[in-house]
């Protein structure tokens, strides 16, 4: 009996051993992928964008998409619509943003390791790719760098790096206001806090420039996401 008990244990240890080499070597690979500077990145954003073009694998991916404009993005609605879900053999998700009209606006498609996450989203005219790691999201707009969102501050990219918006964060808040300027423009839904089973993803304050719009568009794509 004690033999069997010592085999058992032994065994026990030589799988905790492999298994943790396993999860090792998968940390390391995604690191890299999810690295902005190296080439696994690129061939990574290749592949995401493949999806919402060829789109083999989902069903009821949208064709034809709204434009988004300051109608649309006063309908826009929170939760996103969730066609694939990431998994071992196939780890990449997709999905649609839509009005609270089912009108889709968004498509896109991502990867999730650990807490990095990167996501191709694709509007009627325009590209974005988040990349969502712990507290920080980088943002990329036509494959140029746009801004860094971070503690609910959104910053410009480049050398003279400004505030273009400060959204509230308080999780107690059901509606989390923004500030662009000197004003509050909108406010953000909380979507640990939202009530109706469609909710709206943004309640306009004042009239918005296209730049503004913009800004308040990725606040709640990043919103949605999470």
């Amino acid at each position: 009996m004690a033999a069997l008990l010592r085999l058992l244990f032994a065994a026990l240890l030589v799988g905790l051993f492999i298994t943790g080499i396993f999860f090792f070597i998968a940390s390391v690979l995604s690191n890299i992928a999810f690295n902005p500077a190296s080439r696994a990145w690129k061939e990574l954003l290749g592949k995401l964008r493949g999806r919402l073009t060829k789109r083999p694998l989902t069903k009821g991916m949208p064709e034809m998409l709204k434009a988004c404009d300051a109608e649309t993005l006063a309908h826009l609605s929170l939760k996103p619509k969730i066609l694939k879900k990431g998994g071992w053999r196939d780890p990449i998700f997709e999905g649609f943003f839509s009005t609270i009209y089912q009108e889709p606006v968004m498509v896109f498609a991502g990867q999730k390791s650990g807490k990095t996450a990167v996501v191709v989203a694709k509007t009627i005219d325009k590209e974005f790719v988040f990349r969502q790691k712990g507290k920080e999201t980088e943002i990329w707009q036509n494959d140029q760098p746009y801004a860094v969102l971070v503690d609910g501050v959104l910053l410009s990219s480049g050398k003279q790096s400004r505030m273009l918006a400060k959204q509230e964060t308080d999780p107690e808040l059901r509606q989390w206001p923004v500030l662009l300027g000197q004003s509050e423009a909108a406010t953000i839904t909380n979507g640990a806090r939202a009530v109706s089973p469609i909710p709206r993803a943004v309640t306009m304050l004042r009239n918005l420039s296209p730049e503004e719009e913009q800004v308040i568009l990725v606040l709640a794509v990043v919103q949605g996401l999470k």
